[in-house]
């Protein structure tokens, strides 16, 4: 094995440019390969991310208008809507749900008022376990708690835009906003979130019961969210709940346009099988570069057989066995893809690594789509052997080649 690594790095050291050229196709496939997996990753990552603002296991039920009559039920063209007596039955009924809670927006046309600065923004009442099903954060103050509930308090919860437009640079907790003529104290400032949440940052978020004993408002809406225990079959779930909701509202459960179920753990699985079949391409295209490398390392050893066809004859005429031979050539492919392809992975890393940084340059609070790029250990181990491999089968043929050289052909010519 030591004469054989001596004679490899001798035949390398002889033909620096054409080893150096051959080399580059392998070092490119696996650079590619390593930036293509490890962007591909932090894609994923960032898409992922924007379920972060939602529990895995929530579903959000949305009434819409009846398309299709159903007899003694609703009539086409009502609206679906939803009352406090409707999530007490879902309560009681479904003991997969853990929490639930309505979100019941106020008809609200005038602008929200603070000193002189005015903004039009949405405002809802949500139940007591809102912010556990929609996992929404503050930046700065508190969240509603329980007192607010008890006592029915004015307090407010403004998202992150609604502060810069209404407050600028003044500090909003304890400061109060006029909603259609009643002030609310604001307790507290949403945290920015993922992309699916950056329309929370123009609402204002209230107590459902502050909400009904401030306005005269119709105790009906139609939106809620419910958090399942862990085990829960979702989509089991969903089409119970379709079918509960429909007997108990009088609409055809085959009404698909009536009821809009948001299952998140659904859209989570499908961005998974999406990602996954992305990269499984992503493999493919790099592989197709390393098989570009490794035909053009074939086509390198065949020259260097052929170049060596005197030596090689003349390595049989005094002993030597085809193993031998075949050993010789299928090393110097290897090293030269080893060495070439080592080069690529950390080629590949810095790729990452400036990736990253221009992700993190262009990148403006957690909003992003795009998260860091990274690649885990796993796959850097997978890729490497498919090198070894690649070299392999890049030097089978060529060796085989030279392994068939018949000595007596070659003495001939050196004759």
């Amino acid at each position: 094995m030591k004469e054989i690594i001596k004679e490899v790095y001798a035949s390398i050291i002889q033909h620096k440019m054409r080893s150096l050229l051959t080399g580059f196709g392998i070092a490119w496939g696996m650079f590619i390969l390593i930036v293509l997996l490890g962007a591909g990753n932090g894609f994923r990552s960032g898409m992922l991310n924007m379920f972060s603002g939602y529990a895995s296991n929530s579903i959000w039920a949305t009434g819409y208008w009846i398309s299709e009559a159903s007899p003694g039920g609703m009539q086409e063209g009502a609206r679906i809507k939803f009352n406090e007596d409707i999530i007490k039955k879902l309560k009681k009924r479904f003991t997969q749900i853990k929490f639930i809670s309505p979100e019941i927006p106020l008809d609200n046309w005038d602008p929200i008022i603070y000193k002189n600065n005015t903004g039009r923004f949405d405002v809802k009442g949500i139940g007591e376990d809102y912010m556990k099903i929609k996992l929404l954060e503050v930046e700065e103050g508190r969240l509603l708690n329980r007192i607010d509930y008890l006592e029915q308090r004015r307090s407010a919860i403004i998202g992150k835009r609604v502060k810069e437009i209404l407050f600028e640079k003044e500090n909003p907790i304890g400061k109060q906003v006029n909603i259609s003529g009643v002030f609310f104290q604001v307790v507290g400032v949403l945290k920015e979130g993922t992309v699916f949440s950056m329309m929370d940052q123009n609402n204002i978020y209230v107590s459902d019961v502050a909400l009904f004993s401030t306005y005269n408002i119709n105790r009906e809406y139609f939106t809620f969210g419910a958090l399942l225990h862990e085990h829960t079959q979702v989509e089991t779930f969903e089409n119970e709940l379709r079918n509960y909701l429909a007997q108990e509202l009088k609409f055809s459960k085959n009404d698909r346009r009536a009821l809009y179920v948001n299952n998140i753990q659904l859209q989570v699985k499908a961005f998974n099988t999406l990602f996954n079949g992305i990269n499984i391409f992503l493999w493919i295209l790099g592989v197709c570069f390393l098989l570009s490398g490794m035909i053009g390392i074939t086509n390198i050893m065949l020259v260097v057989v052929k170049e060596r066809t005197n030596e090689i004859g003349i390595r049989k005429a005094i002993g030597a066995t085809p193993n031998s031979i075949i050993q010789l050539i299928i090393s110097e492919a290897l090293v030269i893809t080893i060495l070439f392809g080592l080069v690529g992975l950390l080629l590949g890393y810095g790729g990452i690594a400036v990736y990253n940084w221009v992700v993190i340059a262009l990148q403006t609070g957690e909003q992003v789509i795009f998260s860091r790029a990274s690649i885990e250990i796993s796959v850097v181990l997978a890729a490497f052997l498919l090198l070894i491999t690649s070299g392999v089968l890049a030097g089978i043929f060529p060796a085989q080649k030279a392994a068939s050289i018949m000595p007596i052909e070659t003495l001939n010519r050196v004759v």
